[in-house]
């Protein structure tokens, strides 16, 4: 053999020795890392797109003993660091709760810890919540790191649930889904009536037992499915570090302080205007919950009501900011609901809502979401109800970028599009 030939066998195979031993040497050094388990949920159902999968009544310990069909339920829905909210919701409404959590990846795992640890410490939660698990079926929920949280306390766990670190509609990177979680929740509801509202925002105390009440006395739970009617309670935030009011005359008390003023006041004050709170105000708190008024639908309004549990589900297609709840709107509308808004009861949201202070893709969401209600969502509402009442006509889109305006009188707002200042008949 040619020595040049010996010489290059002999390189290559010297070559392949020297590999061969860094791959063992490698092998080695890891011979006692644990490569992590991976334990996905099972149980799921997929919702209407199959893009998500969702686990209904998740650990569920049963029906309560005095569970009954003729009752109100909340049905909720959040991420993780939005699970604190629970404590002060079932203090506050006595009742059932069906709650969705978003739990996409690891996320899984400290939902069922926190889940566990929130029935533990808290006897209301136990007894009242139904929680629901939903999740993309890219992201599937990972039960691996179960256990983590499992031995904090109970300050310790609403700690770690208030500072998860996620911030409104950014979950890990992935679009939030709201209108998917909500149907969740929609779907866990055994009682006859529903209450839909954010996890952060809180009844007046006493109104369940109102709302029942008010149920017997206008016979509302023998009309069933065929009582077209959403009874409104309107909405107000309280400034960061103020407590909630318990009842209209402390709400009202805090407006006249300043540390209470309508829901959005800032940032989409015509999305609560219909609830008119000039006229709401006039009304003197009693003990008995009654019908205030009539409220005429309107194309911006996004109102929080009690309704039979027959009203139109969520559209799932909306996600992010922009339209979610408005759609629904816009088709209880279209179907022939009727809106009429409650004497003595509302809702109070934790904190302000503060013009900028929304997430970078805020407007590229809604302007999404804009063509999808107007260009695809509105065409198919007429077909299915038989009617010509619509939501039209189009109007054009606009950054969310108008400051809001005073509670009270002839609001005005600043359009910094245009540097003019519009009146809102100008909007």
């Amino acid at each position: 053999m040619d020595p040049v030939q010996i010489n290059l066998k002999n390189c290559i195979v010297a070559v392949a020795v020297i590999q061969l031993v860094l791959f063992l040497k490698s092998m080695k050094q890891y011979k006692h890392v644990q490569k992590r388990d991976v334990k996905y949920l099972s149980g799921e159902t997929l919702d209407y797109s199959g893009q998500y999968r969702i686990v209904r009544f998740y650990k569920s310990e049963g029906i309560i003993d005095d569970y009954l069909f003729h009752d109100v339920t909340i049905a909720t829905q959040c991420s993780i660091n939005h699970l604190h909210h629970l404590v002060e919701l079932v203090e506050r409404w006595s009742g059932p709760v069906s709650c969705a959590v978003f739990a996409p990846n690891q996320d899984a795992s400290y939902a069922d810890d926190a889940i566990a640890v929130l029935r533990r410490c808290f006897p209301g939660i136990k007894k009242h919540v139904t929680f629901h698990i939903v999740y993309p079926a890219s992201h599937l929920g990972d039960l691996g790191q179960v256990g983590g949280w499992l031995r904090l306390t109970c300050a310790q766990i609403l700690f770690k649930l208030e500072n998860y670190g996620y911030q409104n509609y950014d979950v890990a990177g992935i679009s939030f889904p709201h209108n998917v979680l909500r149907n969740a929740a929609r779907s866990g509801v055994l009682t006859q009536h529903v209450l839909l509202v954010d996890i952060d925002v809180m009844p007046n105390v006493g109104l369940r037992s109102q709302f029942l009440e008010f149920a017997e006395r206008k016979s509302l739970f023998k009309k069933g499915g065929g009582d077209q009617t959403a009874y409104v309670l309107p909405v107000f935030e309280v400034k960061k570090g103020f407590p909630f009011p318990r009842n209209k005359n402390q709400l009202l008390q805090g407006v006249e302080d300043g540390t209470v003023r309508p829901f959005h006041n800032e940032t989409c004050w015509w999305c609560h205007k219909t609830e008119n709170f000039d006229e709401w105000r006039k009304i003197q708190q009693t003990e008995k919950l009654d019908v205030a008024f009539a409220a005429e639908w309107d194309k911006s309004w996004e109102p929080f009501y009690i309704a039979h549990r027959s009203v139109p589900m969520f559209d799932e297609r909306f996600k992010q900011y922009g339209f979610d709840r408005i759609q629904q709107i816009c088709e209880m509308h279209v179907a022939g609901y009727d809106f009429v808004v409650l004497d003595n009861a509302f809702l109070t949201h934790h904190g302000w809502k503060m013009s900028g202070k929304f997430y970078a893709k805020k407007d590229l969401d809604n302007a999404q979401n804009w063509i999808l209600f107007n260009y695809h969502f509105k065409d198919t509402l007429q077909k299915k109800y038989g009617t010509n009442r619509t939501c039209s006509p189009i109007d054009s889109w606009k950054p969310g970028s108008r400051k809001g305006a005073l509670i009270g009188g002839k609001s005005v707002i600043n359009n910094r599009l245009t540097n003019h200042r519009l009146s809102e008949d100008g909007l």
